[in-house]
């Protein structure tokens, strides 16, 4: 997690076997005939990038959340729940938020932090088994990637590959600059929103030293007019996420995005923003496309109940809708998002299910830092927010050096996310 917390624990690996999903995943199986279709929410304020229709006046109305995001983010920086000196390049003017939201945006923050450094920091080791993890099915696609146990796999265990993040309407986003400033960093980090959003984003970075040292590259460039900026490890491009695929992605490429590099693909309240026929777009073309990719979502769930619905007409007052909430309304139905389109392994969580991965030490720290006495309320909100990820891997040509490739990409897609099972 982030904030002063000391880096995640890793557990050991008592296994030389790629593994299958973990306890608890959901698993490549024949779409449900009656999928669970619990409800879900809004949320507050949109965290960073996204759209709906083009509807005039609308695109903006989605632009302006970022702004209401970013500030209470600085909210919680400002009072200890986070620790990003970044954020407040992004602000002109602080507010401090309720402990409601303070609360909230430290969790979602640490959790997607959480799992971004998993990312950085997995290596192809091969984890347990489907067995030694207690995977409810047996039958899951992934297990049928059998033994990494060929002299390829075996010299290659343990090391460290290269590999790419994709912020997915990225907004004011500091995790780039976050990680890389204590030594973390990936082979290339890319980040996509409106040209009026990267151009407030390019313009921040650009005058600031403190930005430009931490990427650390004296070629560092201007593009798009002023909308863009390109650098060695840094991307930050102007795009339309409903034209990823025409759009988007020969920019990407032009970029030198890897298509063979595990990738991580972050979208942090962002697909919700979007028609489903867009957001599914862009789930095909990952999993279809990528050599190994992992995809991390936060977003609302439960639009029906009545905490739910309340959210969604407070939303609509302010002229914002969640074109995806009902597509995807439901923890089961964020996991078949993934798994109806050939994904090997998804998960999805409640934001109080997250919570309760806190150690103690944490709790208690964050519990002293203001008074909090909407533990009902604080409950409520959590249980319509999730976070939900997949990881996918393919073989791109036939044979044995194909075979261990893909293995050792399952691995260390599959080392990522592991560290969420202890606490199940």
């Amino acid at each position: 997690m982030s904030g002063n917390r000391s880096p995640p624990h890793w557990p050991e690996h008592p296994s030389r076997r790629v593994p299958g999903p973990p306890h608890g995943y959901a698993h490549a199986q024949p779409p449900l005939e009656d999928p669970d279709l619990e409800p879900r929410l809004p949320r507050l304020q949109r965290p960073f990038g996204g759209i709906s229709e083009r509807v005039p006046g609308r695109d903006d109305i989605i632009k302006g959340t970022d702004d209401d995001a970013i500030v209470s983010k600085l909210s919680a920086v400002d009072l200890g729940y986070l620790d990003d000196p970044f954020v407040k390049y992004f602000v002109k003017r602080s507010s401090r938020r309720p402990p409601l939201i303070n609360r909230g945006s430290y969790l979602r923050t640490a959790s997607l932090d959480a799992l971004t450094e998993h990312f950085i920091r997995s290596t192809t080791e091969e984890s347990s088994t489907p067995e030694d993890s207690s995977t409810s099915s047996a039958s899951s696609t992934a297990t049928s990637t059998t033994t990494v146990a060929q002299p390829l796999a075996a010299a290659m265990a343990g090391q460290v590959v290269k590999k790419q993040i994709v912020s997915l309407g990225c907004g004011s986003d500091t995790r780039y600059f976050k990680f890389k400033s204590k030594g973390l960093s990936v082979a290339k980090y890319f980040e996509i929103d409106f040209q009026e959003s990267t151009g407030k984003k390019a313009a921040v970075v650009k005058k600031n030293k403190l930005f430009t040292d931490v990427i650390g590259d004296p070629d560092l460039k201007l593009g798009r007019g002023g909308t863009e900026l390109y650098s060695k490890d840094y991307c930050l491009l102007s795009g339309d996420l409903r034209e990823f695929t025409s759009s988007i992605v020969p920019r990407l490429k032009a970029q030198g995005f890897d298509t063979s590099l595990p990738t991580l693909f972050l979208s942090e309240c962002v697909l919700i923003y979007i028609q489903p026929d867009d957001s599914d777009a862009i789930v095909d073309w990952v999993g279809k496309n990528m050599d190994a990719s992992l995809f991390v979502v936060y977003e609302q769930i439960n639009p029906t109940d009545a905490f739910g619905a309340m959210m969604l007409r407070n939303l609509k007052a302010r002229q914002i809708e969640l074109p995806g909430i009902h597509e995807y309304p439901s923890l089961k139905s964020q996991e078949e998002r993934f798994l109806s389109r050939g994904w090997l392994a998804a998960r999805a969580v409640s934001m109080n299910t997250l919570l309760d991965t806190l150690q103690a030490d944490e709790m208690k720290r964050i519990s002293s830092l203001e008074i909090f006495d909407e533990l009902e309320e604080w409950h409520l909100l959590a249980e319509h927010y999730c976070v939900a990820w997949a990881y996918n891997a393919r073989a791109q040509s036939a044979g044995q050096d194909a075979d261990d490739r893909r293995a050792q990409h399952i691995s260390l897609l599959f080392n990522t996310v592991r560290f969420t099972d202890r606490h199940q």
